[in-house]
């Protein structure tokens, strides 16, 4: 019997009634391949099963698990979200890296070996990172969503890569307060990095991983690879569809690090975030006319920040009904 051998990267995929999408995301995975300069490390699959009902999801997950030892299912007794499902997977994971995908996305085919190459190149780093395309949907002329051909994007990624050193972010909470610039597939990271920050706040329904990466700079270097590396999808059910300010509960987010002892000294990089999200909210209600939205909003900015000049005037146009 071939002994199976010890993985160097453990993949977390939570899944959650994903469907149709969630074939592809588990093929781009499986089928890593070798960049020019670095074989795939030995991998496992986690797949976190957050309690899904969708029929066409369960039976994909049970023909998934069959005839590959690189995948393991695991099963939640209850819906706990992305954060919950990807802390299921981190703590039953066997490797000392930690590697995301979510499970309607989409791995380039060199995804694993471009980014498993920066920790081989550098053994400092305890966490690398890379940039990502985005795979929008259109509707079709049965008015369900259609999405452009991914396989053209992942044949020119998956063409040698020269080896160009990666960029060295020091502490990078700064960088990290102008915007969340990296995706959670692009993302490889020590295992004991995520450990000693708490793992994912499973409080937070959006901005999880942004809070944690956030925790991560303010004593971890981040390597930043100037390639693409997976393909983020677009669709009406994502949490990132539009319908909802594009920062929503960054302020909750916020508040959490202000409370964290380690962002002492950091005050006013928090500040300045969250004036800026306070912002985005009466923007984006006062635009859409929903205007006792964009009221709420610049109260709770003014309760959060009552010496901000910027507040009172948001309330003044949402109470004016100015779009």
């Amino acid at each position: 019997m071939e002994i199976p051998v010890p993985p160097l990267v453990s993949i977390i995929m939570p899944v959650f009634n994903t469907g149709a999408y969630l074939w592809e995301a588990i093929r781009s995975v499986l089928q890593q391949q070798n960049d020019a300069e670095c074989p795939v490390p030995a991998f496992e699959l986690i797949i976190i099963d957050d309690h899904s009902t969708d029929p066409a999801t369960l039976a994909i997950l049970a023909a998934a698990t069959i005839g590959d030892a690189r995948i393991r299912l695991l099963k939640n007794q209850r819906t706990r979200g992305a954060a919950g499902a990807r802390n299921t997977g981190i703590l039953h994971a066997r490797a000392a890296w930690i590697g995301f995908l979510d499970s309607d996305d989409i791995w380039s085919p060199t995804s694993l070996s471009l980014r498993w190459r920066e920790t081989l190149l550098n053994s400092e780093a305890k966490w690398v990172a890379a940039r990502f395309t985005l795979l929008k949907s259109t509707p079709g002329p049965d008015g369900k969503e259609r999405f452009e051909e991914s396989r053209p994007w992942a044949h020119t990624v998956a063409m040698p890569h020269p080896i160009v050193a990666a960029k060295r972010l020091i502490r990078p909470v700064e960088q990290f307060s102008h915007a969340c610039f990296i995706q959670v597939m692009t993302i490889l990271i020590a295992r004991s990095t995520i450990l000693s920050k708490g793992l994912f706040n499973e409080t937070l329904p959006r901005a999880e991983d942004y809070h944690l990466w956030f925790k991560c700079a303010t004593d971890t270097d981040l390597w930043l690879i100037d390639a693409e590396v997976g393909m983020y999808r677009i669709h009406s059910k994502s949490l990132t569809h539009g319908n909802a300010p594009k920062y929503l509960f960054e302020d909750i987010m916020i508040k959490l690090l202000f409370k964290d002892p380690s962002f002492r000294g950091f005050e006013a990089i928090l500040k300045k975030r969250l004036d800026f999200v306070m912002q985005d909210f009466c923007y984006f209600h006062r635009s859409a006319k929903q205007f006792d939205a964009a009221v709420r909003s610049a109260l709770q900015w003014i309760t959060k920040r009552p010496l901000n000049a910027s507040a009172w005037k948001e309330l003044l146009a949402a109470g004016l009904q100015i779009s």
